[in-house]
Order: structure tokens, then C-alpha cells, then sequence
């Protein structure tokens, strides 16, 4: 199979690119500048051509690559672009799709309470209407078009544009008579917050953008140039042709038969601070991020602006990752470790039976969490190799044997099984002498750790979020007597 082949220097062509090889699949992005080339970055897997293709270029390209498929990541008004694209890969007879830019909610027909907002067809439109008055023009519509507007008399000397911060671009803008202070080299998208600085800087009584979609920054552009007063000129996106969503196109790429990542986290306790920094590099890579409620709220701080979606249980895990394909990249929290009474467990053991189909598709990763007993020992100040690990969240466990035969138990607590409960339970055995040492909340920031022995903590009330160390007392006299030979008097044994 031949590279995968797209066209497009845009955002949607960088993660469509980086999408695919994450998952295995060669990809050839072919982008018209330098500054697109240096935006695109490197990957294993992916090659990087520039300079511009009419539709022999495009032909040929294809008919060397020998693509199993080609998607159009163009500009939305690069129609011209799309035309050859589309003629190359019909004569070449590869299979092609034109990635979609959403538009965005809320800013089509967008008309503020002090500026006015004009749509247009065409640049010559948009020039037309800028003879209204004689104040300064923001121009973010690219460079491209810069040509239109300079050589109109009314806009001499009126024209500040806003181009991408490449050579050429720059060395065109020269060439075009704009230099010094008209001329802002930046990388967008910009905040509402940025637009309207710039707006300010150079007194801008106008603005005029593309229609250019929310990747685009098209309703930041809208609202700073209402929040400032000054009217807006549109210039439309030609006619929607027929297309996929990125979305849809990350899934047609994942057909192509690339491996997708899956990597199970293990958080540490609390808040998501405890992840260690190889676990916190794969999140920020992924491009969705499952598991409960609590761990998604917790590890928003880190994936802010990533899916989050709130499913845990292994089973429907395993059915998410089947029908969502066009997620190259998937991780799934777990708190604590990932090792110790964990639902990664769980997922392993399905995602590794080979008598499952497709299986093969997912590389696992799984990154090991700060368990709950070394954070609790370490808050305690204690090593805990000498303690027997175990747990009651959710499952039966014989705690009170578990204190005959070993000196230290660790529990997790969880559910009903909160702290009063647990002591209230070992006073009922006979147990009451247990020193216990409680962490409750740990990782967030009203932490606690709470001591005592059971007869003395039995009335307590604290959150089930909590984790025990139960210590046997040598010589106590509850231990040593009713624990042990719970089925026998213990007058008998004098």
C-alpha cells in the first residue's frame, strides 16, 4: 500500500496527518510554502513536500505514490486547489475526500449592537464597500488577495493586513507597497482578546475576513470587532461542496488499517497531581480521554480541550473503542495504580483474548499510578513492605482473619464501607484495640489523616474516599484473646 497523500497546509491537514501516523499509516502532506512545511513538524511516517501543484503535478504525484486514498484539507476558498485535486484523482482513479471546515455555531449572519457586518461574495465586493469612509482597515483575509485591495486608490495608504509570518509572504507584502507598521506577521488563530488589541493598534474602522470557519477563528474575528464598534466585511466561503468532517475523515484514514493507541493510566490519588510525567505526556498526546466522572473532572487540567467521555466499566469500553474508529489515540484514567484492584485489569484481559476480532488494531501502553498505600505511608512517614495489601470497595474481604494472620493490613475503603463502619466492625470482633491510621481525601487539597484506635474512631463519619492501615497491637488484650479464638471461650484458654 502506498502513502496515504493529503493536501493541505490547514489545521485540519496537520491533524489529519499526525492522526495517521499515530496509528502506522505512511503519509505524504503536501502544503505550498516553507511556513506550511515548517508548521507541519516532524513524525515518524510522515513526509512533508512543498511547493505548489497544478493538476499534471497533482497527477503525477499520484500516479508515483500510488495512494489508497487522498484527502482535500484545503483552505475552504482555495476552490481552485480543489478543482484540480479532484480532476488529478479522477483521472488517476484514487479515491478522494474534501475535509469540511465547520463553520461554527453562532457567527453566521452575526450582527453586533454598534458594528455592522457586511457579506460578500468576492474580494472586488468587499473593496467596493470600504469606499464608504476613509478609516483604517484591518485586512485578515491572507495574502493571497492583498493585490485586490492595493491597487483600489481609495484604500492607499489605508490598509493594514494581517499574513502569515513567512518569507515569501513578507517579501510580497513589500513588493505590494505595504512595509513597517501595516504589515502584522503572526500565526492565528487569534483570541477575541488579541483582535481586538491589534484592532486598537492600528485604529481599524474596519474589518475585513473570510468566512473562514471556528478553526479559523472566525467568531473570535466577529465579536472583538463588535466589542470595539467597527464594522465587519465577509467575505462568504463559495458554495459547500459535498465533503467529510474531520471526524468522519479520521475514520476512513482508521480503515485504511493503521494500529490505534490505547494507554491506561494509572493517576496517583487526588487531583490528577500525582501523574507522573511519562503519564501526563501521553494524555496531552491522545485525542479523547475516558473513564469515571471523578477522573475526568480531575485530569481536566491536563487534556483541557480534549473529548472527555464518562465511561469506565471494561465492557463498555471495549464497545466505545469498536465504534468509534477515527480515535487514532484513546487513553483511560483509572485512579491510583493500575495495578491494585484496578478496572484496568479488567480491560487488559478482553482487549488481550485472541479470540476477539480486531484486537490486533490497538497497541497498549499501560502507565503505572502512585498507589494508594505508598502515598499513605508516605504521609504517615512509614515503608510498607511489612504491609499486607488489601481492599473492601466494592468486593467482600475476611478483614478480620486478614488481622490474625498479619501484623498490617492496608485497606481501601469505598462505597458504604466508609471509616465508623469498618471500626465499628472490629469492636464487633473483638478488635478494638486496632490502631488505625486513616487517609482520607488524598491528593486534594482538604486532605486528612486521622489515628486512633478502633473503639475510639467507631463513631466516626468521613468520606468514603478513604484508605486504612489497621495495625494489630502486641499484647493487647481484645486481640489476643476474642480475635484469635473467636469460636472458643477465652476462659478456657487460661
Amino acid at each position: 500500500m502506498g502513502k496515504l497523500i493529503i493536501f493541505g497546509g490547514t489545521s485540519e491537514g496537520r491533524e489529519l496527518a499526525g492522526y495517521a501516523v499515530s496509528i502506522g499509516i505512511p503519509t505524504l502532506l503536501s502544503v505550498v510554502s516553507d511556513y506550511g512545511k515548517r508548521t507541519a513538524g516532524e513524525a515518524d511516517g510522515l513526509s512533508v513536500r512543498c511547493g505548489v501543484l497544478d493538476k499534471e503535478g497533482m497527477l503525477e504525484l499520484l500516479r508515483q505514490e500510488l495512494p489508497p486514498l487522498v484527502l482535500d484539507a484545503t483552505h475552504p476558498h482555495a476552490v481552485q486547489a480543489t478543482e484540480q485535486i479532484q480532476a488529478a484523482c479522477r483521472e488517476a482513479q484514487v479515491r478522494c475526500l474534501r475535509v469540511l471546515r465547520e463553520i461554527g455555531a453562532g457567527t453566521a449572519g452575526a450582527n453586533g449592537a454598534d458594528g455592522e457586518v457586511f457579506f460578500v461574495h468576492t474580494p472586488q465586493e468587499a473593496r467596493e464597500i470600504l469606499a464608504a469612509d476613509g478609516s483604517p482597515v484591518l485586512l485578515a483575509t491572507g495574502s493571497k488577495e492583498l493585490p485586490v485591495f492595493l491597487e483600489a486608490p481609495h484604500l492607499k495608504g489605508r490598509i493594514y493586513a494581517r499574513v502569515l509570518p513567512d518569507s515569501k509572504v513578507l517579501a510580497e507584502c513589500e513588493r505590494q507597497g505595504l512595509k513597517g507598521r501595516q504589515v502584522i506577521a503572526m500565526q492565528g488563530p487569534f483570541s477575541e482578546e488579541m483582535n481586538c488589541a491589534m484592532i486598537r493598534a492600528v485604529g481599524a474602522g474596519w474589518l475585513v475576513t473570510k468566512e473562514s470557519g471556528s478553526r479559523g477563528g472566525f467568531g473570535e474575528k466577529l465579536r472583538a470587532a463588535n466589542k470595539c464598534g467597527i464594522r465587519t466585511v465577509v467575505i462568504q466561503r463559495p458554495g459547500q461542496e459535498a465533503g467529510v468532517s474531520v471526524g468522519q475523515a479520521r475514520a476512513e484514514v482508521a480503515r485504511l488499517g493503521g494500529r490505534r493507541e490505547l494507554v491506561l493510566v494509572g493517576m496517583g490519588m487526588g487531583s490528577g497531581n500525582q501523574l507522573t510525567l511519562e503519564a501526563l505526556e501521553s494524555l496531552r498526546q491522545c485525542d479523547v480521554v475516558l473513564g469515571a466522572p471523578r477522573m475526568l473532572e480531575d485530569v481536566g487540567k491536563w487534556v483541557e480541550g480534549k473529548p472527555r467521555v464518562a465511561l469506565y466499566l471494561a465492557e463498555d469500553v471495549e464497545n466505545w473503542l469498536e465504534g468509534h474508529p477515527g480515535y487514532g489515540r484513546v487513553a483511560v484514567v483509572y485512579s491510583g495504580d493500575t495495578g491494585f484492584y484496578s478496572g484496568c485489569a479488567s480491560l487488559l484481559g478482553r482487549l488481550k483474548n485472541q479470540g476477539r476480532p480486531g484486537r490486533e488494531n490497538f497497541r497498549i501502553r499501560v502507565f503505572a499510578g502512585i498507589s494508594t498505600l505508598s502515598c499513605l505511608c508516605s504521609r504517615l512517614g512509614c515503608p510498607w513492605e511489612e504491609i499486607y495489601p488489601a481492599s473492601i470497595h466494592g468486593r467482600e474481604c475476611d478483614v478480620e482473619q486478614l488481622l490474625r494472620e498479619h501484623p498490617k493490613v492496608f485497606l481501601l475503603l469505598g462505597g458504604e464501607e466508609n471509616l465508623g463502619k469498618l471500626c465499628r466492625r472490629l469492636v464487633r470482633a473483638g478488635m478494638g484495640s486496632v490502631q488505625v491510621s486513616a487517609g482520607i481525601r488524598l491528593g486534594y487539597d482538604d486532605e486528612r489523616i486521622i489515628k486512633g484506635s478502633a473503639n475510639k474512631l467507631c463513631g466516626r463519619k468521613e468520606d468514603s474516599l478513604a484508605a486504612v492501615i489497621l495495625e494489630r497491637q502486641a499484647g493487647g488484650e481484645d486481640i489476643g484473646r476474642q480475635a484469635f479464638y473467636p469460636r472458643e471461650n477465652p476462659d478456657d484458654q487460661k
